[in-house]
């Protein structure tokens, strides 16, 4: 009877062992899936603020900022110039406003990220940052 007995313990002791290391393995698979996630997003991030950067500098440059929008590939969607690039959209905002001596081209870049296919993209979605931008031009004489 006590040889069953201690047999019985260590099967005891041995399943116990097994769910500890179950649990450990579980843990650690959350673990990497948050810092591959993680990772994944500050790409994301990075692309991003790298376009919406180069069209803020290309509104500056620009002669007329809606011609500019619309040769970089934005569509205008009630007021707002858009373009899906991946897993974020980047949205363009503003217009001319009148100065003293000229105009101001006034405006927003920002940047949203998605989980989702590009066809399904909205304006909710999280935004990753806002780069706001200006563009004087002088009247003509």
């Amino acid at each position: 009877m006590g040889k069953r007995n201690r047999s019985n313990v260590l099967l005891v002791e041995i399943l116990i062992a097994v769910l500890f290391f179950m649990l450990s393995a579980t843990v650690l698979v959350r673990v990497f899936v948050a810092a591959r996630n993680m990772t994944v997003r500050a790409a994301v991030e990075t692309q991003a603020l790298a376009e919406a950067q180069n069209v803020a500098d290309t509104i500056y440059a620009a002669a007329d900022p809606d011609q500019a929008l619309e040769a970089m590939e934005f569509k205008l969607y009630h007021g707002a110039w858009s373009r899906a690039s991946g897993d974020f959209t980047l949205y363009v905002e503003g217009g001319e406003e009148p100065a003293e001596a000229g105009s101001y081209w006034r405006g927003t870049v920002r940047a949203f990220y998605h989980n989702r296919n590009i066809e399904q993209v909205r304006p909710e979605d999280e935004e990753l940052f806002a780069i706001p931008c200006t563009r004087y031009r002088e009247a003509q004489a």
